[in-house]
């Protein structure tokens, strides 16, 4: 899992790095799916705000987060990860002031941009669980879903 110093991104005053770094480091150590779905869960808190329907720009890395779990639990922390990723598409926007993210390899960004090239870096894992027989109707549709809202780019509209 990609290593992040979250207490150098920065945020609103909502923005509390030190629990988006406890989540990940819960969800490095979950021996259940009910742990995974609450760090999870705990991350998605961190970076955003479900209220306000914004986003931090801690939620640049934390997409690679969710993507690694979708990739690599199945069940329910999979669907959980998957969910969070659909709602923020086309729904959410940055908060106000915090539009961009400095990642460290490639430089600022712009939030949006960022998440939408990391989910676009990791289509072949969501090709994967739409390939997957054994998912049969769990997580199949939403990651179908996910990847056709890539294709149509960061839009609210359903597909």
């Amino acid at each position: 899992m990609e290593m992040v110093d979250w207490g150098r991104i920065p945020g609103t005053r909502w923005y509390r790095p030190e629990d988006a770094q406890v989540a990940v480091e819960a969800l490095t150590r979950s021996v259940s799916a009910g742990q995974a779905v609450r760090a999870l869960a705990d991350l998605r808190s961190a970076v955003s705000n479900d209220h306000a329907g914004t986003l931090y720009p801690a939620a640049v890395p934390a997409t690679s987060v969710f993507l690694r779990v979708i990739g690599d639990w199945p069940g329910p922390p999979r669907q959980e990860a998957l969910n969070t990723l659909l709602d923020w598409w086309g729904c959410f926007q940055p908060e106000p002031g915090f539009e961009t993210y400095e990642d460290p390899s490639s430089g600022s960004v712009a939030l949006i941009e960022g998440i939408t090239s990391r989910v676009h870096d990791a289509a072949d894992v969501l090709h994967r669980v739409v390939d997957d027989p054994s998912e049969g109707r769990g997580h199949r549709p939403s990651a179908r879903l996910l990847l056709a809202k890539l294709d149509r780019g960061w839009t609210a509209d359903d597909v």
